[in-house]
């Protein structure tokens, strides 16, 4: 379990759970301030919580804009590790009868986040603060495994001004940076691999991905 979470260097959130945090609902929503760092801003009701594996709308900043992102937390590392290196994610999100606008995935910061670029963005930005409802698609197929997949759920939104005001007051936290393959974590993810039962380790499990 030490080397998974070793692993996973997404689970970092882990460190930080143990911190008081203050959860304030806003209408649909949910700020969540810990006492030492900024605050994330997510619907309250998930659009998936099924078998330990979560998804969430949050609000992040990036820069000087605050962004909407997918969350999915709990995920198997294995399956986190084989989805960024060997699996396939299309995942999207609509405001009421807004763009449907696409999101890169991947693992950040202690969690599989699909954000949207810098011009999606800025499309999601204006709409967000008016919007009645919000639709969101996820799916991340691995080779082997069941895909995770959510069809076209949609939830109800409201306080959203308010509360991404509140959020602005309070300091948002920022989207996390793409978790780079570095020789060392590679390396680890290789040692992990190979711990786990894939004797080639990270080759193996690519090619074992892609073969199937």
């Amino acid at each position: 379990m030490k080397h998974i979470i070793v692993l996973a260097g997404w689970l970092t959130v882990i460190s930080g759970a143990a911190r008081a945090t203050s959860q304030e609902q806003i209408g649909s929503w949910v700020l969540s301030c810990p006492s030492a760092g900024p605050c994330v801003l997510r619907v309250g009701k998930r659009f998936l919580d099924t078998g330990g594996i979560t998804g969430n709308l949050e609000v992040l900043a990036a820069g000087q804009s605050l962004v909407p992102v997918v969350t999915l937390r709990g995920l198997p590392a294995e399956m986190l590790m084989a989805a960024s290196l060997a699996g396939t994610t299309n995942a999207s999100m609509q405001f009421g009868s807004g763009t449907r606008v696409a999101l890169a995935c991947g693992p950040r910061g202690g969690a599989y986040i699909c954000a949207p670029g810098e011009a999606a963005a800025r499309i999601l930005g204006s709409e967000l603060p008016a919007a009645r409802s919000v639709t969101v698609l996820v799916s991340v197929a691995v080779g082997g495994m069941k895909p995770l997949q959510i069809r076209e759920k949609t939830l109800g939104l409201s306080g959203t001004d308010e509360a991404l005001a509140r959020l602005r007051a309070a300091g948002a936290m920022p989207v996390p940076g793409p978790m780079a393959a570095t020789s060392d974590f590679m390396a680890m993810a290789d040692r992990v691999l190979r711990e786990a039962g894939y004797p080639n380790g990270v080759a193996g499990l690519v090619a074992s991905y892609r073969g199937k």
